[in-house]
């Protein structure tokens, strides 16, 4: 049983099963209000989808407003809508597309990935900060942003602190360059294709990377997404990776069985991902059911973003601004290598 799992069972005592089950329910009616009045509101403006909204109305209740206890146990299954969430989106990432890219396109999506984690690590390093806060922000900056951090924050057992320092700075800088990246595309001369690379490969999160190709043009949003999707594709192995990487350290000294230990920290729900991109692959599902599929990994975030931002308290963020200077290093970092490669490459 988790750190987490443990709260949420001793947050209840004295109650049954049928109690407990409904001590859920306030949390969760929150996480769906909450979540659905992110997605109204997205539709009033254009190129954002709910995810920022989700977040920011959720951030701004909890921080406002001290939440009844009794909402806590519904909230913190965010976790687990996640974890369902991940599994349902592999239905959006058949390999076909993903290869689309080509060669070239795969070789720029793992070098930006490899860069946005060394380049985290090193700034966290030298700014005084810990290491797993540092490979949290290169998660984020590296593959799919708020998804991704949250999915490596239990792989390698990071504190809340360090996840809330982590999505505030991507949700902050994903929401800037959704703004600016497509005014400094039209600055360069970039074409479509070149735009759609650079959206795609730098621009944090997925709805943020989509909705800035196609502010440039459509076409430059079909590239963003295919790249985009590309980044995702590679987070089960990134995870994975971290994963086995912290489980090491130390790992002699805390257990006997080190096989034991390792498949306890893996991020099990990353092979439902990876098994439903494969079955889509492969034409398993016909395309309602794809559909569907992919209908309900939307819902599912919803209900998972709306729990981020109820989570986000800032009286928890003890680093300062150091987190953020960081995040901003990382994200200089890679919007300028990655557009020098482009360059090269186009």
């Amino acid at each position: 049983m988790s750190v987490r799992e443990m709260i949420i069972t001793r947050s209840s005592p004295g109650l049954g099963k049928p109690g407990r089950y409904l001590a859920y329910l306030p949390g969760l009616a929150l996480l769906a209000l909450v979540g659905y009045a992110g997605k109204v509101a997205a539709n009033y403006v254009p190129h954002m989808e709910y995810v920022l909204f989700a977040i920011a109305f959720g951030m701004a209740i909890t921080n406002a407003i001290p939440l009844p206890r009794v909402f806590n146990v519904g909230i913190r299954t965010y976790e687990l809508w996640l974890k369902i969430g991940i599994v349902f989106l592999g239905s959006r990432l058949a390999w076909q597309n993903v290869m689309s890219i080509g060669a070239t396109g795969l070789c720029l999506v793992v070098v930006e990935i490899l860069i946005s984690i060394l380049v985290a690590r090193y700034l966290a390093a030298r700014a005084g900060l810990s290491e797993k806060l540092g490979s949290l922000i290169g998660v984020g900056v590296g593959i799919c942003g708020v998804s991704a951090i949250i999915g490596a924050t239990g792989a390698i057992d990071a504190r809340e602190e360090d996840a809330s320092y982590a999505i505030a700075t991507i949700l902050i800088f994903g929401a800037f360059m959704v703004f600016l990246y497509p005014f400094l595309g039209h600055l360069l001369g970039l074409d479509a294709t070149a735009f759609g690379y650079w959206a795609g490969l730098s621009v944090d999160n997925t709805a943020e990377a989509v909705a800035t190709g196609f502010a440039f043009s459509e076409a430059a949003g079909q590239v963003a997404t295919v790249v985009k999707m590309s980044r995702n594709a590679l987070m089960g192995f990134v995870i994975l990776g971290f994963a086995l990487h912290y489980a090491r350290q130390g790992v002699a000294k805390e257990v006997e069985n080190k096989a034991l230990f390792v498949w306890q920290r893996f991020p099990k729900f990353l092979l439902g991902f990876l098994a439903i991109s494969l079955l889509v692959s492969l034409g398993f599902f016909a395309p309602a059911q794809v559909k569907v599929l992919s209908n309900l990994s939307k819902w599912f975030f919803l209900l998972t973003f709306a729990g981020v931002g109820l989570s986000l308290r800032f009286d928890r963020m003890k680093a300062g601004f150091k987190p953020f200077l960081v995040g901003l290093g990382v994200e200089t970092a890679v919007a300028t290598i990655t557009l020098l490669m482009i360059l090269l490459v186009f």
